[in-house]
């Protein structure tokens, strides 16, 4: 059985990480397929949302840590980090098109940052999330430090990444981190609602503003009203905003085609 499913259904690639004897911990194998398969999706015009899942009853626990094989490898593990988990974060993060991740029981260290990593994140009541790296003499790796930082603050961050703590479904809903929290047995459901209706979206537009949230973290306003402008210029001339004006003066559900 392969340990990286993927499928594209109605213009939504879906991506199952399928090791659930392991809890869906990632293997050398696993993170250069999710690499390949992020990367195809770049200029894939087939492909018009992402939803990442994880197969049995956890998301993701972080890399396959085989003590043994970690330690004959520790002088050149910044390499590796930069080369693995590093990539599939940045790879997620710039894709054109909105990303779900489905969060089903544990995440944990490099599976939270997989989470993190998506536009929205939809949790099931059973999701918990731990960093736990600490407790191994780690440090935090695959950008948690940065989404953690910027969307829960300093402080909440620390309390949980110094003692290797974990949080929990409602938790990550009332901190701003999860897009919804719905029942065990509806999660894939409702995750694939939600990315049909992203897939069926303005394209571009979805594009553009993921592109203004990311720039929106460093930039002052004078360059984000510019950068904004310009978003809209593009925007504006695409066929899909033609067909979601039309839409509205004729009150009816817009056919956007992605472009």
């Amino acid at each position: 059985m392969a340990d990286l499913i993927s499928e594209i259904t109605n213009h939504v690639l879906i991506i199952t990480l399928n090791r659930p004897d392991k809890l869906n911990a990632l293997s050398p194998d696993m993170r250069e397929g999710l690499i390949g398969l992020l990367q195809e999706q770049t200029d894939n015009p087939s492909c018009r949302a992402v939803l990442i899942r994880g197969n049995g009853r956890g998301f993701c626990t972080g890399a396959d840590v085989q003590p043994e094989q970690i330690l004959k490898r520790r002088e050149h593990i910044g390499e590796e980090v930069e080369a693995g988990i590093n990539r599939i974060i940045r790879l997620i993060t710039n894709l054109p098109v909105p990303v779900i991740a489905a969060v089903n029981g544990p995440a944990a260290g490099a599976g939270v940052s997989l989470a993190l990593a998506a536009d929205l994140m939809l949790v099931n009541r059973d999701a918990r999330f731990h960093l736990s790296f600490a407790r191994i003499g780690a440090v935090m790796d695959g950008g948690s430090s940065w989404f953690l930082t910027r969307t829960i603050g300093a402080r909440r961050t620390a309390s949980l990444a110094l003692t290797g703590g974990n949080f929990n479904a409602e938790q990550a809903l009332e901190w701003g981190l999860a897009y919804q929290v719905v029942d065990n047995d509806e999660l894939l459901d409702t995750a694939t609602t939600l990315a049909l209706k992203l897939a069926s979206g303005p394209t571009t537009a979805l594009a553009l503003i993921k592109h203004q949230i990311a720039q929106a973290e460093t930039q002052d306003l004078d360059n984000t009203l510019t950068l904004e402008a310009r978003c809209q210029q593009t925007a504006f001339n695409t066929d899909d905003f033609v067909e979601g004006i039309s839409a509205h003066q004729e009150k009816r559900k817009a056919n956007f085609c992605g472009n």
